[in-house]
């Protein structure tokens, strides 16, 4: 069996956009160690201060996976207040990195991921996470979220404290042509969310707060594809 296994986190310095250059760092050297182990792995969402990387992973190598893209985080990280938040014990565990963990059946590991940020949307951030996900669940073939109500247990790293924020979806798809109707389906239901808007990836948090920002990738046989211009197009937006 293998997993999308994706894992979100502030490394920015500040509390609304991140940096292209730490970015393109972190790509670079990420792609160098998976090819060692041969896994597809990348950065598929840039939400605000959040990055979210994504990976297609057997099962045996879930652990040594999350281990080197949290030791990857670590090194070229600005902020270290989401990656000093995991802890080896779940009582100590604070607001740490987001994880979500999907079974996939496609052997290209065709799945949408959902990346989210806030700015003072801390109280209804979760809700609009756990809909994507019922969505997923309806329509996908797996889905998860990293929202939880009590610490989670990310393989390879550690636990993350249920004060954890900016949540992170995956959809997994049994075939690439239900990738339209499912991510239809989550830009239509967001829209009846107050204060929840879509961006393009790497969309700094300019918003009016209270508000959360959210991104949507189609991650397919280890390729990254914002699909905001695609959505923008299918529905004539401006």
């Amino acid at each position: 069996m293998k997993y999308i296994s994706s894992i979100s986190v502030d490394i920015s310095s500040n509390d609304v956009e991140t940096s292209e250059v730490v970015n393109e760092k972190i790509e670079r050297e990420l792609q160098l160690e998976m090819s060692k182990i041969g896994v597809k792995s990348t950065i598929t969402n840039v939400t605000g201060d959040d990055i979210v990387i994504s990976s297609f992973v057997s099962e045996d190598r879930i652990e040594e996976v999350n281990d080197i893209v949290f030791k990857l985080l670590y090194k070229h990280a600005e902020g270290f207040e989401d990656l000093e938040g995991v802890s080896n014990d779940p009582k100590t565990a604070g607001e740490g990195v987001s994880y979500a963990l999907s079974k996939t059946p496609s052997e290209y590991g065709d799945s949408i991921i959902i990346g989210f940020d806030t700015y003072c949307g801390e109280s209804f951030v979760n809700e609009a996470a756990l809909f994507v996900e019922e969505i997923g669940k309806k329509f996908g073939y797996d889905s998860s979220s990293s929202v939880s109500d009590v610490p989670t247990k990310i393989p390879g790293i550690g636990y993350s404290g249920v004060s954890t924020d900016d949540p992170v979806v995956v959809i997994t798809l049994e075939n690439v042509k239900d990738l339209q109707k499912i991510a239809g389906m989550i830009y239509g239901g967001l829209l009846g969310f107050e204060n929840v808007y879509f961006v393009k990836r790497g969309s700094p948090t300019n918003i009016l707060p209270p508000g959360v920002i959210y991104t949507m990738t189609a991650f397919l046989n280890g390729n990254a594809i914002d699909l905001y211009d695609g959505i923008k197009r299918k529905n004539n937006l401006l």
